[in-house]
């Protein structure tokens, strides 16, 4: 008998083709909530017709048109890089750092956006004990956010469309990496333009990728084509802060651009490598706002940005350092 405590998810890269399912080469993630849903639409046709009560159960269609849904998770040292490999565009790695047994991943956007998919496994125990495994294939990203407060560990969250929804698929192996540990906000600094704050309070960047994502066609079926990008994405973020000084308010007034780097340094690896993720943004501009004074605190500052494309290197890139020597 299985219980809340047995609910599981796990994924594995489509190798073959978007769609396809990949339940043997698998990894799974401590999740933080399960938002995976079917999506549905209901196609009814009334028409003049004696006797009619309300719609006839023969005029009512009820169409699948996949499934999305969120995966959030605390960033573990390990195992990160297989949900890197299809998040922003490009991906590199991972790379082994001079002869230690440290090796990187880098991540970055690029003008085409995720080409890959994934295969998304949620076991959800019923009230009877028994772990009932529902599969989402197709999955490819269509947003994120990365998120630190105080207090917390780092918060990662992806979100995802998928092709489809089935049960028909048995539980995939779990398989976790070993031994891992958290980022927390005391592995943190937030270095704006090189040189590292120290009144920040908590930092964000998210990203719309701009992904068409329903793309059906006049085909024999509802199943849709792979997503693609379709619009120009969006890469914003927060930094909130104790009121220190006008330099970053003067930022803000002036329009002025600045590089944002967020890094996270762990244990350890083998000197003198540590487990570490870094954000890089080389171009951001903060498009608010004015210090507010309290009475019972002391005075702070709001300060969303916008991410932007300075011509000559990715807009956002992410860097992991670990002792994984693959995806």
């Amino acid at each position: 008998m299985s219980s809340i405590l047995d609910q599981v998810v796990t994924v594995g890269v489509e190798a073959v083709a978007y769609g396809t399912p990949e339940l043997t080469t698998v990894r799974s993630f401590e999740a933080k909530s399960d938002t995976f849903t079917r999506d549905v639409e209901y196609i009814q046709s009334v028409g003049l017709r004696r006797d009619l009560q309300t719609i006839r159960s023969d005029r009512d269609d009820t169409i699948s048109l996949g499934a999305s849904g969120s995966l959030e998770l605390d960033v573990q040292n390990k195992g990160l890089g297989m949900l890197l490999q299809h998040l922003l565009g490009a991906v590199s790695g991972p790379t082994q750092l001079g002869s230690s047994i440290a090796y990187k991943t880098v991540a970055s956007t690029n003008d085409v956006g995720p080409a890959g998919s994934y295969t998304i496994q949620v076991s959800r125990v019923d009230s009877g004990g028994t772990l009932r495994p529902y599969t989402y294939e197709g999955c490819v990203a269509t947003g994120f956010s990365i998120a630190q407060e105080i207090g917390s560990p780092l918060n990662l969250n992806i979100s995802y469309d998928a092709e489809n929804e089935q049960v028909s698929s048995g539980e995939a192996t779990p398989s976790y990496p070993a031994s891992t540990e958290v980022f927390n906000y005391t592995d943190c600094v937030i270095a704006i333009d090189g040189v590292a704050a120290t009144n920040f309070t908590s930092f964000s960047v998210e990203g719309d990728l701009g992904m068409r994502l329903d793309r059906r066609f006049l085909k024999g079926s509802a199943t849709k084509s792979q997503p693609l990008r379709s619009s120009v994405p969006s890469y914003t973020g927060s930094i909130a802060a104790e009121f220190a000084s006008l330099g970053d308010y003067n930022k803000f007034v002036a329009g002025t651009t600045f590089s944002i780097n967020a890094s996270w340094n762990g244990s350890s690896i083998e000197s003198p490598y540590n487990y570490e993720i870094v954000v890089e943004i080389p171009v951001a501009k903060f498009t608010g706002s004015t210090p507010v004074a309290s009475l019972d605190d002391l005075t702070q500052i709001d300060l969303p940005f916008v991410v932007l494309d300075g011509g000559s290197s990715a807009a956002v890139t992410i860097n992991y350092t670990s002792t994984d020597t693959s995806l």
